[in-house]
């Protein structure tokens, strides 16, 4: 009985000395200055109070002799800290280490190959050797590689390279060789396959993500190990927080098994789980620190990691479940009504075939199916729709279920809602449902939907933001990290301003205000995950979640939005320590 005794007072102290909770707090803290709060009816304020991780005053005439720690802004703004509606933690952090071919840091084709080429001779023979970013549309004269090419590029190395969209992939011959994938190997589906040339031969060339699974395993053992990963998230959501975000949600986590939900929770919950703090102390898991909060969505095809009932985390949770209709516009597998421009882009940069519109990634009545399986069991539906045609039939599935069950307290998405209608708009608001722009298509590929992808019409009324905000739909915005970086204010500008990177201002009838952009990024975003009473404003009673800047984004030219600088970001209170 002793024993029992002395082994239960030992755990328990073990338990006190290993759960602290970095979300405490528990200081006083007074800030004086310019402060905008983003509730209606106090826009601004002059003085706020932040006691144990809540905002408990806020106005303009808060008596301060009682504060010790008063903190003078000093000119600089407090904002709501941003909440990344739509983003990629797993695929962030399986990125992140990569070698960058991208455009944002090679402008020709002969630089990329030749960085490549450059990166070859750092790797031992037989290491793995992947790439990300790849893009023929940010570097225009990119000839996409063959088989043979990566062959002679790196003929001691297995080498795979993700697109900057990634929905395309390469892979050279010893790549193919350890994923066990040969001429042979029957594709996954129509619309995710190995391409084959004339005579049956692999060609490199891996369209979409169940194609790529058998590579992204293999690459897991042998190269993105659990500590590379592990490093590397940490990397990751500190980087989130530099910009701004306070939230981020995972819309379709692509992990294998539950070890990275682990991890997951142990940098974002409140208070850490005893055995994740175990883990901790013993190097299995990283020290805590203030992080983000982190929201997910499963993939349809790992809704085996969905837990059997649903729980309420106010700073880590699964909220639901995230399907696929169409794909990416860079493809050819965007759903469209009419077919794709025939361009010299479209026929030899991205090999769509004159005449092709694309089509479903689900068979008829296989998402009405889905709608129901999880509307029931109480999950939050997302749904991926860039096409015209694959959002027309993506707001219809949800009608026809509505039709028998009532989907409108679901607070469903359309993720992307690149060429979205103000129609399916329309009835998507009707049903309680919203929309989650891409907002970065416009800006850095506008130039070539408008001329070689979708024509200047079309191109026109792609994301009809401006008439989501007249029907009072509460959608957000979002750069899908890790396609392009999560920067805010970067979204807001070209939401604001309508123009591409090289200037050209497209759909100008569909740009909003400074204000409505905001909110986009904010308190909208907490109402699709079901938050806004709890983060997206500053208000009495929610989270003291917020961002310092360096200017006001009211006051600033609006092609200076994007340069404001975030200075501190601070979730619960606590302020997140940024590399």
């Amino acid at each position: 009985m002793k024993k029992i005794l002395l082994l239960l007072l030992v755990l328990i102290a073990a338990y006190f000395w290993l759960a602290q909770d970095f979300n405490k707090a528990a200081l006083t803290y007074y800030y004086n200055g310019n402060i905008i709060t983003l509730n209606d009816e106090m826009p601004r304020a002059e003085s706020m109070v932040v006691e144990n991780g809540l905002i408990i005053e806020i106005g303009d005439s808060i008596p301060s002799e009682h504060f010790k720690n008063r903190v003078d802004l000093e000119g600089a703004t407090v904002l709501p800290g941003f909440i990344d509606s739509h983003s990629h933690v797993a695929l962030s952090s399986f990125l992140e280490s990569m070698v960058d071919l991208s455009g944002f840091t090679h402008s020709s084709d002969r630089a990329v190959w030749a960085y490549l080429k450059q990166e070859v001779a750092n790797y031992e023979p037989g290491e793995w050797i992947i790439c990300k970013g790849l893009d023929p549309i940010l570097v225009a004269d990119l000839q996409t590689p063959d088989i043979q090419f990566l062959d002679a590029l790196a003929p001691d190395n297995p080498v795979m390279i993700l697109s900057q969209s990634l929905h395309t992939y390469w892979a050279n011959s010893l790549a193919f060789e350890k994923a066990e994938i040969s001429r042979d190997t029957v594709s996954p589906s129509e619309s995710s396959y190995y391409e084959k040339d004339s005579q049956g031969n692999l060609t490199g060339l891996i369209v979409e993500q169940e194609a790529l699974l058998p590579f992204y395993e293999i690459m897991l053992k042998e190269a993105l190990t659990s500590s590379v990963l592990l490093d590397s998230t940490v990397k990751v959501m500190q980087g989130y927080a530099q910009n701004g975000n306070t939230t981020v949600v995972s819309a379709g986590i692509s992990i294998t098994n539950a070890k990275p939900l682990r991890l997951y929770q142990h940098l974002s919950d409140q208070k850490p789980v005893f055995l994740n703090q175990l883990l901790s102390k013993l190097g299995f898991l990283p020290e805590r620190e203030a992080n983000p909060r982190h929201f997910l969505y499963m993939r349809h095809d790992r809704v085996e990691l969905l837990p059997e009932n649903k729980t309420e985390n106010d700073f880590y949770n699964i909220l639901g479940v995230k399907h696929w209709y169409d794909g990416s516009p860079y493809t050819g597998s965007m759903y469209l009504q009419k077919p794709y421009l025939d361009s010299d882009l479209t026929r030899n940069g991205l090999h769509i075939a004159p005449g092709y519109a694309g089509k479903a990634l689900l068979a008829p009545g296989e998402l009405q199916n889905f709608i129901k399986q999880y509307h029931q069991q109480g999950w939050q539906i997302a749904v991926h729709a860039q096409g015209d045609q694959a959002n027309h039939e993506v707001v219809q599935a949800f009608a026809d279920v509505n039709q028998t069950m009532d989907v409108t307290s679901g607070r469903h998405r359309i993720e992307h809602a690149l060429m979205i209608s103000t129609d399916s708009l329309n009835e998507l608001h009707n049903m309680g449902m919203s929309a989650n722009f891409h907002t970065n298509h416009l800006y850095y590929y506008g130039q070539a939907l408008q001329q070689d992808i979708l024509g200047t019409r079309r191109a026109g009324a792609m994301l009809p933001i401006a008439f989501a905000q007249g029907i009072g739909m509460q959608y957000s915005m979002h750069a899908d990290q890790p396609m392009f970086e999560s920067k805010p204010f970067h979204l807001m500008q070209t939401a604001i301003e309508r123009k591409t990177k090289e200037g050209t201002t497209i759909g100008i009838e569909h740009s909003i205000q400074v204000d409505s952009a905001l909110k986009a990024m904010t308190i909208q975003a907490a109402w699709q995950i079901g938050m806004e009473n709890k983060i997206g404003s500053l208000e009495q009673g929610k989270y003291a979640d917020f961002i310092v800047v360096d200017a006001d984004p009211y006051a600033v030219p609006l092609e200076k939005i994007k340069d404001i600088k975030v200075q501190k970001t601070f979730v619960h209170g606590n302020e997140i320590i940024t590399p």
